[in-house]
């Protein structure tokens, strides 16, 4: 403590207590692990007696006894994952955490409609599936409607009952026939051709295919529906209905090259569209919120914005010219935008 002239009384009794306790601290680790009883190595021949009875009696008391349970046998029947309760499910060898997943799926008005939709089941294996999938039956009610096959069934339908009618015309015409060589056999060969006619006779599905206009005809565009459209060559539904729904969010067009602007369009259908009357539908902006504004094609959220910070700051707009002292807009879009705002 002499060796340190700088420090004050009270740091150098600070450092002497500190001093003290540190070897109190390792005075007391020493007597401490001197205390402890030496540890002897396992097979140490050197141990008690007494303490290996002790070891006995312990090991002896924990002693645990397992009890042999019967496995439930898996049993393999025919059974539909729409009705089968969970005794059928757990009888399959199905886990109870799949059975629980399987009435989860049917609360939430889930249906297994094909085999392949219970192969889905979460930890089912290829032995499982291998087992269960020839025992699956699914229900009439609950499987897919065959379109191909209700469709080929009317067909014959509808071909026996036109061979029936041709038959009954056939017969009523018959006593007329009698008589006449050669009669019989002119009948069966018309009768024959007649039959052919009506079996390779196939209605047109006017839903999928709808049909075409075989000459040029000026479709509207601001009143024409997705029928209409869709019998223009090269327009299909989902391109008629982009240009529906691009229409409504537009407001109406005002020239017929805006169409190209809905979908990817060949540009040999502009020929057939014409418009009639360009009347729009218009936003007021000095009204509209942001969120109305940017609902519309030729309006993006930042010019949006812009309209209505500007609004804000130096009032109302009296005329489109004035969007371009916003650096959102540029010529283009002023010019494009103006048929459809007021003020």
């Amino acid at each position: 403590m002499r060796r340190l002239p700088f420090l004050s009384n009270a740091d150098r009794r600070a450092l002497l207590v500190l001093e003290w306790l540190i070897i109190l601290v390792v005075i007391g680790l020493f007597v401490y692990s001197w205390m402890q009883p030496p540890t002897s190595p396992r097979g140490d021949a050197s141990v008690a007696p007494g303490a290996a009875s002790d070891s006995k009696q312990r090991g002896s008391a924990q002693k645990t006894y397992v009890y042999a349970t019967a496995e439930t046998p898996v049993e393999t029947f025919p059974f539909d994952p729409n009705t089968a309760d969970s005794t059928q499910l757990l009888r399959l060898g199905l886990a109870p955490w799949q059975v629980r997943a399987i009435y989860r799926y049917r609360a939430k008005r889930g249906r297994y409609h094909t085999p392949e939709d219970f192969a889905r089941l979460p930890g089912m294996t290829n032995e499982m599936w291998e087992r269960l999938a020839p025992q699956i039956r699914i229900a009439e009610r609950y499987q897919y409607v065959d379109v191909h096959t209700i469709k080929a069934s009317a067909m014959k339908d509808n071909i026996a009952s036109s061979a029936a009618d041709v038959t009954k015309h056939a017969d009523a015409d018959e006593p007329s026939h009698k008589g006449i060589p050669g009669a019989d056999t002119a009948q069966q060969a018309a009768h024959q051709a007649s039959s052919e006619r009506t079996t390779h006779t196939e209605p047109r599905d006017t839903i999928l295919y709808p049909e075409k206009y075989s000459q040029l005809v000026q479709v509207d565009l601001n009143k024409a529906d997705t029928n209409q459209l869709k019998k223009i060559p090269g327009i299909a539904s989902y391109r008629a209905s982009q240009i529906v729904r691009y229409r409504e969010s537009l407001g109406g067009f005002v020239s017929i090259e805006q169409v190209m602007e809905s979908c990817t369009l060949p540009d040999e259908v502009l020929d057939w569209f014409c418009l009639t009357h360009t009347q729009t539908r218009k936003i007021n902006i000095n009204k509209a919120s942001v969120q109305a504004m940017r609902k519309h094609p030729y309006i993006s959220f930042y010019q949006a914005r812009a309209i209505y910070e500007r609004r804000y700051a130096k009032g109302d707009f009296h005329s489109a010219d004035e969007l371009l002292m916003l650096k959102e807009f540029t010529q283009k879009d002023v010019e494009r935008l103006t048929p459809y705002i007021e003020f």
